[in-house]
This record gives structure tokens, sequence and C-alpha cells, in this order.
């Protein structure tokens, strides 16, 4: 009986994992839409799990027992699963199994992952002054909310990381573009920088001071737009 069951666990081991996983990103409260790929001609059985839950089959439609019921369809034709008004917690495997003519078919297992929607990021600038080649070393900072990857543009630079540190010329002006992305959204910040010593203060504090030039931009990789 072991080596039945064993048997049996090897064999649907090696059917889900011969087909291999697909990754799908979303943001929070978007719509996705699950397809096997698979020809439709000839399929006596069909289902979609979750984790070990079954959410919906060929037959009864969406399961009551499904954590998706309310917000959830089956399509009758290519049995595609939808699920509106996705959550964080929404995320995790999905696996189509199947059978042509009581056959059952490779299945296939696709991973969701369900993103928070990507905060403005803020730019932090602090700078010492330098006397003895009267220049700025500017320490940048971005920061926003999320699991993101950090990139900089500083003047012709191209950057990574949520910290920067960079020089400025006295009366020099740069450009620092901080932009935070992850698989499904982009946002951007700007400010142009400009380092000055402030003659007034000079011989008592040598002081200096940075002036910022602020803009934003929010961008989706579908729609760019600047506010």
């Amino acid at each position: 009986m072991h080596s039945i069951v064993l048997l049996l666990w090897v064999c649907l081991y090696y059917v889900e994992a011969s087909s291999g996983k697909r990754v799908i990103h979303k943001n929070v409260g978007d719509t996705v839409e699950l397809s096997s790929g698979l020809p439709t001609e000839g399929v006596t059985a069909a289902l979609w799990r979750y984790g070990q839950i079954t959410v919906a089959d060929k037959d009864v439609g969406v399961s009551k027992d499904s954590p998706f019921k309310d917000r959830s369809e089956r399509n009758l034709t290519d049995f595609t699963l939808t699920v509106r008004k996705l959550t964080l917690q929404d995320s995790g495997d999905f696996t189509f199994v199947s059978e042509v003519n009581d056959r059952q078919r490779p299945s296939v297992i696709i991973t969701l992952q369900v993103h928070e929607p990507i905060a403005k990021p803020d730019i932090k600038i602090s700078s010492t002054w330098i006397p003895s080649n009267e220049s700025c070393k500017v320490l940048l900072e971005c920061s926003t909310t999320g699991d993101v990857s950090y990139n900089w543009t500083v003047g012709k630079q191209t950057l990574t990381g949520p910290r920067q540190q960079y020089i400025i010329r006295q009366d020099g002006e740069t450009n620092v573009t901080c932009t935070v992305s992850n698989h499904v959204s982009e946002k951007s910040a700007f400010q142009t920088v400009k380092c000055s010593k402030d003659h007034s203060h000079r011989k008592e504090t040598g002081m200096w001071r940075v002036t910022e030039v602020v803009n934003t931009c929010s961008a989706y990789i579908s729609n760019y737009y600047c506010l």
C-alpha cells in the first residue's frame, strides 16, 4: 500500500513539475485572468486549485469553499478563472488540473504575486561644504514604502540603491532623479540641486547652502504622467 501511494505521489509530482511555473504580478485592487494556455477540445474534467483548495471546476463552477467565491468567475468555454479586487493575501499558487478523454494532462501552475501600490518617493538631501576645492559633498537618500528597486539619475550617471553620494562644484547645478519600481509600476521624484556658499557668513561660520527645485512625477508602466 505504501509503495502504491508513493508511486502516485511521484507521478503527480512529475506531472505538475513537468509544466513549470508562470508568475503573474498585480497590484492590490486589480483583476487577474488565469488561463492554462492548454487546448480546450475534448476536455472531460477541469479544475482550479489555490494551494490545496479547489476553487472552481468544470461542472460545479466556483466552489462555495473558495476564498474568492464572491469576486471570481470561471469561463465555461476556455476554463479561465477571473479574480477581482485582489488583496495581498491572494498571493499564492494556482494549479490547473485537467483531463482529455479521461486522461490527465500535465498540470499548469501559476504563481500570483500581489503588490502594494507604490507610494511617491521622497528625496532627502544633506550636504557638506569642502573648502579645499570649493564644492559640496551631497548625500542623497530616496525612500518609499513597499518592496521596490531604487534607481538614480545623477547628472549623467545612472546609479542604484536608496542612498548615493555626489560632489557638486560651487555654483554648479545637478539634476537628481530617483525612480522606485516593482514588477507592476514605477514612480519618480526629481530635484535640481545647486551648490553655493553663503558669503554673508563666510568669515564667521563658513556656511553653505543648497537650493532645491522640487518636482515629482508618477508613472505606471502603461500610463506615464507628471504631477
